[in-house]
């Protein structure tokens, strides 16, 4: 593995209760410390604009595209389309058979080619399918457009998460991560007040049902969003130079990622070596076990109109008041995020949330007040939303080296994580209604699985540390060091 060299360094003196402590920093060129630091804020302000705000809005066009179908259920696709409850479900979960598979391939294929092309290709091809969708008559033409569709999303997410971690440093991972996936939630609320407005202004014009003109319109805007990919998004620091960075910048951006992950470039590798790396790493095994656990008590969010249905109002009622639960989950989640990198921790910030979770699904299933109900309905969705950025986020610092190696496990975490969304589709039957309490003691039981495997990884990874620590007194050679 190709290293980084740092010989030359500065010393930077810092005071701490009068006492002098003097670290050794890598220097970059001939740059002062405060050049440096100057420089690399510079540099990071460009990212985050250019990288972290297209994928925000790309993001949203990804979960509109993959869950209006439960708006599209409110305004009479189950019954126009005349789907049993077992029909709707299997709709719901097979999009995620095309989904799972593709992640692996194409986060490799990702690795070889140029992000700025191969997913704005992608944005428009799932955009135009999602879009077909308002042209299917039966279960038969739902089912293939769903598994099309799932195909043609796989590349997005893990590709993305990628993309991220191959631009910033392990520790300013989680709160880019948590202001992309936050398009998740003003997706679900931005969806609810849209959908709203469509089904009830668009029905019957043209001949059309609401719901197919909420798939028209989402998809049109998707393919649309597709095109300015092409133009926003960057390649991975070491692809070629950003038109939108200087030579310098570009070089800069290579050389502080190698040293976050000591002195280690972030190279491709082999597929084979990458692979085998990836699957016989146990710290994989467990992201994805936390990432199943995690993905399972979110599950509610293809049925969360009809949960809320469940309090009596009518559909207009019912999908305008999602979105206030939708919007108090982006705040929490971006606030947790924005913790973990202020703190560097990782289990912890997983674990809370994934507890709010179970006091929120306890809360929907015991109780027959509307408003307690309610509020269950807010916890649920600031814990599950909350927990699943800082997930991603450690991925990238457990597992910093090789591309190949982390965007393997980015993909698998991922693949074996959204399975949830296959069975999860089959928790929330009609005849469980209004309490769904089966599907709310799953949910709960999963969160709190995720909250003992987040604990074992993390007094794993700070065990690993001690170890490291032991090491480098011993013989000097400094030993990279994980969040936990």
């Amino acid at each position: 593995m190709a290293e980084l060299d740092t010989k030359d360094t500065i010393s930077h003196i810092e005071r701490d209760g009068g006492e002098e402590i003097q670290h050794r920093v890598a220097r970059f060129e001939d740059l002062s410390l405060d050049e440096m630091r100057i420089l690399e804020k510079k540099l990071v302000r460009k990212i985050d604009w250019h990288l972290i705000s297209a994928l925000f809005l790309l993001f949203i066009f990804n979960i509109l595209d993959r869950s209006n179908i439960a708006n599209a259920r409110l305004g009479g696709l189950q019954t126009d389309l005349d789907l049993s409850d077992t029909k709707y479900q299997t709709a719901v979960a097979v999009m995620f058979v095309g989904y799972l598979l593709g992640q692996i391939p194409s986060n490799i294929v990702l690795t070889r080619v140029r992000p700025s092309r191969y997913m704005p290709a992608a944005i428009v091809i799932w955009g135009g399918i999602s879009l077909s969708t308002a042209a299917v008559h039966n279960v038969g033409g739902l089912l293939a457009v769903r598994i099309l569709l799932g195909f043609a999303e796989s590349p997005f997410f893990c590709g993305a998460l990628l993309l991220i971690s191959s631009w910033y440093k392990p520790s300013e991972i989680a709160p880019r991560g948590a202001f992309m996936y936050c398009g998740n939630t003003v997706a679900n609320g931005f969806g609810g007040l849209l959908a709203a407005g469509v089904l009830n202004g668009l029905d019957g014009a043209r001949g059309l049902e609401g719901w197919r003109w909420l798939y028209i319109i989402e998809g049109a805007g998707t393919m649309v969003a597709g095109v300015l990919a092409y133009l926003l998004l960057p390649d991975f620091p070491r692809s070629g130079r950003s038109k939108w960075l200087s030579d310098q910048e570009q070089r800069f951006a290579e050389w502080r990622l190698a040293c976050a992950a000591n002195d280690e470039i972030d190279e491709n590798g082999s597929i084979k070596a990458g692979l085998k790396d990836a699957f016989t790493d146990p710290k994989t095994w467990l992201l994805v076990s936390i990432q199943v656990c995690l993905l399972t008590s979110q599950s509610w969010t293809y049925f969360f109109p009809s949960i809320v249905k469940t309090l009596g109002y009518n559909n207009t009622i019912t999908l305008l008041i999602t979105v206030p639960v939708y919007v108090f989950g982006f705040f929490t989640s971006l606030g947790n995020s924005l913790l973990a990198t202020y703190t560097n921790s990782r289990a912890v910030l997983i674990m809370w949330p994934l507890a709010v979770d179970i006091v929120g699904n306890v809360m929907v299933i015991t109780s027959r007040t509307t408003a307690v109900r309610y509020i269950g309905m807010f916890l649920m969705c600031a814990g599950s939303y909350s927990a699943f950025n800082v997930v991603q986020a450690w991925i990238a610092s457990t597992i910093p080296r090789t591309r190949t190696k982390r965007a393997t496990v980015y993909a698998l975490v991922n693949l074996l994580g959204n399975s949830a969304n296959i069975y999860g589709s089959y928790f929330f039957p009609s005849h469980d209604a209004p309490q769904y309490l089966s599907g709310g003691i799953i949910l709960s039981s999963f969160a709190a699985g995720g909250v003992v495997l987040a604990a074992v990884l993390g007094l794993w990874l700070r065990n690993l540390n001690k170890k490291a620590g032991e090491a480098e007194a011993q013989d000097g050679r400094p030993r990279y060091r994980y969040l936990w």
